[in-house]
């Protein structure tokens, strides 16, 4: 569901390493092929996401008048008014559409056929020989995301994956679930030995970084702070939004009195302000 295509990002990254994001949907021809590009295009990981099988009620969307295509309004007409510059990069950008979807399903043409597409392509039928399947089929790494129990945890070592991700898709999924910082200790303490363990979620600053590290996450992903970055400044806004937290992060560490984050641990942390698993 990107707006650039697999072969796309293969280009701008410069044979860098990247991950590809994909989801389990009903045209499983489509998933072999999808992996088959990603292959082609020497992705390093895929990212199975677990967690979006049916479309939930997003209030936000809802309120904002988020869609696909998106509907011209009043009020996202005078959105834009009032933000000329990023009107003006919008009209000459090259890409408009899912390039990983137009092109690559026959009679998919434009931005109101994928909707109508995706919409009947979730598959709330997803298991665990789904994603055995897929792993089988890759045969490369594979991170699973969305995981936030312990069971689900051990499932996941037991498919063959090589990390998980905690993840609760940023409360938008199920608005009651647990987040993601509190369902992370326990996560670790039952897997943590056998598989590495990220997470997601309301991670905004450096100290956000410190506090997931403190509670065993290897890894942490940021999804709004470099999204403000971008929209304000561009390429350099997300460099600047990255640098920021970069620097908290240090400051942070130098006021717990530690210099290497490999030896962080919950004792950095004030009693109570974790769940014990």
């Amino acid at each position: 569901m990107s707006i650039c295509s697999i072969e796309d990002v293969a280009v701008g990254t410069d044979q860098h390493p990247f991950w590809f994001q994909i989801y389990v949907i009903r045209d499983r021809n489509f998933i072999e092929r999808l992996i088959e590009r990603a292959r082609s295009a020497n992705c390093s990981a895929l990212v199975l996401t677990m967690d979006l099988q049916i479309n939930s009620q997003r209030h936000k969307d809802l309120k904002n008048g988020l869609s696909v295509p998106p509907k011209l309004t009043l009020a996202n007409a005078l959105n834009m008014v009032s933000k000329p510059g990023w009107g003006l990069g919008m009209l000459s950008t090259q890409r408009r559409g899912f390039g990983n979807i137009i092109g690559h399903v026959p009679g998919i043409e434009d931005m109101g056929s994928v909707s109508q597409w995706v919409a009947s392509q979730l598959d709330p039928t997803l298991n665990w020989n789904d994603v055995a399947w897929i792993k089988k089929r890759w045969g490369g790494k594979l991170i699973l995301k969305g995981i936030q129990d312990t069971e689900d945890a051990r499932l996941a070592v037991s498919t063959g994956a090589d990390a998980l991700i905690v993840s609760n898709h940023g409360g938008r999924q199920l608005d009651g679930a647990d987040s993601s910082i509190r369902a992370l200790p326990a996560i670790v303490a039952a897997v943590g030995k056998e598989i590495e363990v990220h997470m997601d979620g309301g991670i905004r600053s450096g100290q956000d970084v410190l506090k997931a590290r403190a509670l065993g996450a290897r890894g942490t992903y940021i999804g709004r702070s470099y999204i403000y970055g971008l929209g304000a400044m561009g390429q350099a806004g997300v460099t600047k939004a990255l640098d920021i937290i970069y620097k908290e992060l240090d400051t942070t560490m130098a006021l717990c009195g530690q210099t290497d984050i490999n030896k962080i641990d919950k004792s950095i942390l004030l009693a109570g302000s974790y769940q014990a698993p």
